[in-house]
């Protein structure tokens, strides 16, 4: 692709089909039985015999006399097809012979600039000495072949040179953005390891766009886009200018003085810089290399210096560089801490806002950064609930009866708990990822959890436990709630006589406590064709394993037998091992099996199995085997999660493969877990142990003739569990432990509403007119307002979200922007969630603004606000939109 003229293999590989097509369409279309061609600079005097036509006659008119020529054409053969080509210039009409037969024929012009205009079907003819002047552009076959692609027939110079720097660049559009993209990227993708953005090789790209002289041209689009036209001009300070310019357009302050130079200083071009960022930012392709380019840049202009005067709601627009997500989230954790009470709203408001930005949304292609950026504002906005809950029990707990303070747990109080482990979950997260950010807040989340919600949840708890009109240890029973040593009676018996099934599943999961069956009943309750009702029990006292499931099964009468581990016998059948347990359903056309082994069959191996029985007992344990060891202890709130999910595909393998219409879930018993460690004071010391020990653990002691103490609470499992065994026992009053063996901060088998309130879960999968009501749909979004102009370049949006989220009404994201006709975006493109839970409209409005693009907008042609599906990219809305700019254009 060297040197100006062209070897004749170039030539008959590039043009011999084109000349063949236009020569052919003269002789056809245009009815000439004669074409002059004309060669002054004889570039096709070597190929010309090689162009075939069928019927005519090329005559090189240097080879033959030209009175004979003319005999011939208009005396001997009158009606034949003549190419008749002359390796010299066009001669003038006073001094051509042949002037006459030209007047009649056609005048063929083959110069690489003809060709190429008409190749490219341009309609200026002055458009051949531009050509002419890019010919070298032409050389490649390639390159002329994506041009005409991109061409217009109205095409001027500056048209084509936009064109010819998208083929070169490879952007899809002549648009000087995506070009931009492009040769940015090829600062990353120049050959370097891992993609590393190297400012110093100048990529071959750019020394592609200099050898066909397309240097200015671009600078000359630049400086008409962006404003940026300096005597030498450079790449690398355009790309300085153009985030600092973004920065500061977004930033709700001064732009800081070492950098204010590289502002772009014109309004209009400074924020094409924006919309051109923000295209990049969303740009799925070219993204990755936007975060390298931005981030070398930050560190090159010390941004995260720059930025520490400024709080979250300055910074709070700004996407520009990724120290700035950081600084905002450093912000909204000392408010937290320090500054929460009235700015509780504020915080929530800079949550969401951030969250649907691009360093933390996962559409933008940054699943790593939103899964470390994402897992934080989760922590911030969980502690925000926690605090704002702890506000509303400043006077800390009161009801008057266990019935009510029961229902108060379950109704609002578990909330203490799920947020405590969902923000501990969160935290731990963050850790692991490299991240100290949340230890300032863990502390305090701590101090709320374990230094005032478990203390006053115990004390106001352990009233009714040890006092009152009547000690509730000494009855167990309380009104509108079961016992859950009547669950089979209560629950699966009485589903069968309310149903028509013939089989129910249950899944008992071992130390599943309410907080965690809420999460998984709103879960459930968000697939189609289930519904899932989320009820409670009060749990056997000492709330233990062996005591627990033993309850959950059908049985007459409960006593224990005396071994080494008091083994919980059920009829006089043994209840330790699932064998044990599926022996004693037997008696009740039932079954039992682990959750894994279930799990692990296929749908034919699961049906066969299922068929002779009634009842499934499926047994999971996935909290208790990891909280229950010094070891893993510290993954209690890990183990919990997956129990969620784990549950959650049990439940819809036996629907969904098993044609299983209700499934009932429970558990043994609860826990607690207090991510700060054990002191002695949370040790309960008995001086000297009683003499009817039987067993003892951390949290219970079992035995006969156990006495009083004060520092514990006496009970009686005939009271608590159900049991004909007179066995008493003691357990520590609160939180205590007797000792911290066997690990310190996960425990359970003491009265804590944590331990003992059961969740039941019972789930239906919707049939008939049922499914219907159990469809999951996404809330509804619309415009605010009749608006269908845009008169600024800065134009502000109103949505309304037309219906509250909840469990079956689910979230909306969409991804919203203006746009042309031919769906190319002329603005900037931002994310935005419609979350709220609020019963008011007021509080479901959201407000977007967009940067336009500066440019010429034909007042009369449509353009369109258009909403996708953030994660499907499905088009929900569109609505036209007209651009009249003149009289912001004139002032």
């Amino acid at each position: 692709e060297v040197g100006i003229k062209y070897s004749p293999q170039q030539r008959q590989f590039m043009d011999i089909k084109q000349i063949k097509d236009s020569l052919n369409k003269i002789f056809k279309e245009e009815n000439k039985r004669i074409i002059f061609w004309y060669d002054a600079e004889k570039e096709f005097e070597d190929t010309i015999s090689s162009i075939e036509i069928h019927c005519v006659n090329i005559l090189h008119l240097n080879e033959i006399g030209l009175l004979e020529l003319k005999i011939r054409l208009e005396l001997e053969d009158i009606t034949g097809k003549y190419i008749l080509y002359a390796p010299y210039p066009e001669p003038a009409p006073e001094k051509d012979w042949l002037y006459d037969i030209r007047l009649y024929s056609k005048t063929f012009h083959a110069d690489m600039a003809s060709i190429i205009l008409d190749e490219l079907k341009l309609e200026n003819q002055s458009m051949r000495l531009y050509l002419k002047e890019r010919k070298n552009f032409f050389k490649s076959h390639d390159r002329l072949k994506r041009l005409k692609k991109l061409a217009d027939p109205k095409d001027r110079e500056v048209d084509l040179d936009l064109k010819m720097l998208a083929v070169l660049t490879r952007a899809q559009h002549p648009d000087i953005f995506l070009i931009l993209m492009k040769l940015f990227d090829a600062f990353c993708n120049n050959g370097n390891a891992g993609h590393a953005f190297d400012p110093n090789q100048i990529p071959k790209v750019w020394d592609a766009i200099s050898g066909f002289d397309l240097q200015k041209p671009f600078w000359l689009i630049i400086a008409r886009t962006f404003g940026y036209a300096p005597e030498s001009p450079k790449l690398m300070d355009l790309m300085v200018r153009l985030l600092v310019t973004d920065f500061g357009n977004h930033l709700k302050a001064d732009l800081p003085a070492n950098v204010r130079h590289f502002f772009i200083k014109d309004r209009l071009q400074a924020m094409n810089a924006s919309v051109f960022l923000s295209q990049w930012r969303s740009n799925i392709d070219h993204l990755q290399n936007y975060n390298r380019i931005s981030g070398y840049f930050a560190k090159e202009l010390k941004i995260a210096d720059i930025i520490l005067p400024f709080n979250a709601e300055q910074l709070l627009e700004v996407m520009t560089f990724e120290a700035v997500e950081r600084r905002i989230i450093s912000c909204l954790r000392d408010i937290i801490v320090d500054d929460l009470e009235d700015r509780i709203d504020e915080v929530k408001s800079i949550i969401q806002q951030r969250r649907d930005g691009y360093w933390t949304n996962a559409i933008f292609g940054n699943k790593g950064k939103y899964s470390f950026y994402g897992t934080i504002y989760s922590a911030l906005e969980i502690a925000v609930s926690l605090f704002e809950l702890r506000k509303k029990y400043d006077a800390g707990f009161s009801f008057p009866m266990p019935e009510d303070m029961i229902k108060g747990y379950t109704s609002e109080l578990f909330r203490f708990d799920q947020y405590y482990r969902q923000f501990v979950e969160a935290a731990n997260s963050v850790e692991l990822s490299g991240g100290d950010v949340l230890k300032k807040l863990q502390n305090e989340v701590e101090n709320c959890y374990s230094g005032w919600f478990i203390d006053q949840l115990a004390l106001t708890w352990g009233e009714f436990l040890e006092h009152g009109q009547a000690k509730l240890l000494n009855e167990w029973q309380v009104s509108n709630i079961n016992n859950q040593y009547d669950f089979h009676e209560r629950q699966v018996k009485q589903l069968f006589k309310r149903t028509t099934i013939s089989r129910i599943f249950v899944i008992i999961s071992d130390a599943f406590r309410f907080e965690a069956a809420e999460e998984l009943t709103r879960l459930i309750n968000g697939k189609y064709r289930f519904k899932a009702k989320l009820d409670s029990m009060l749990g056997v006292l000492p709330s233990i394993t062996s005591l627990g499931m033993a309850a959950l099964l059908p049985h007459k009468e409960i006593t224990f037998k005396n071994d080494a581990n008091l083994s919980v016998i059920l009829d006089e059948m043994p209840t330790g091992s699932i064998e044990q347990r599926s022996a004693v359903l037997s008696k009740y056309d039932g079954t039992a099996i682990k959750a894994e082994d279930f799990l692990a069959m296929s749908r034919s191996e699961g049906r066969e199995f299922i068929k002779p029985h009634k009842v499934i007992y499926i047994y999971h344990n996935q909290i208790d085997a990891i909280g229950d060891k010094a070891g893993t202890e510290s993954k209690t709130f890990e183990a919990t999660r997956a129990s969620i999910e784990e549950l959650e595909a049990l439940v819809q393998f036996i629907i969904n493969s098993l044609n299983g219409h209700h499934v009932v879930v429970s558990s043994d018993h609860g826990f607690i877990y207090q991510d700060k460690p054990p002191e002695n004071i949370d040790k309960s010391t008995i001086k000297e142990k009683p003499s009817g020990v039987k067993k003892q653990k951390k949290r219970f002691i079992l035995g006969k003739d156990l006495g009083e103490s004060a520092k514990v609470l006496h009970g009686n499992t005939m009271a608590t569990a159900g049991t004909t065994d007179d066995m008493e026992f003691w357990i520590p009053k609160g939180t205590n432990r007797f000792h911290f063996a066997g690990g310190a901060r996960f425990f359970h088998g003491g009265a804590m509403l944590q331990e003992i309130i059961i969740p039941v879960i019972t789930i239906e999968h919707q049939r008939g007119k049922k499914v219907q009501k159990s469809e999951v749909t996404k809330v509804g979004v619309s415009l605010l307002g009749m608006q269908n102009k845009i008169v600024t370049n800065i134009h502000n949006f109103e949505f309304i979200q037309t219906d509250a989220v909840s469990e079956r009404m689910q979230q909306r994201v969409l991804n919203v922007s203006l746009r042309d006709k031919h769906n190319h975006l002329i603005s900037n493109e931002k994310i935005i969630t419609f979350d709220s839970r609020s019963s008011s409209i007021d509080n479901r409005k959201k407000s977007l603004r967009f940067m336009l693009k500066s440019g010429e907008y034909d007042k009369k042609q449509e353009y369109f606000l258009v909403m996708r599906e953030a994660d499907t990219d499905i088009e929900y809305f569109r609505k036209p939109m007209f651009i009249d700019l003149a009289f912001t254009s004139d002032f």
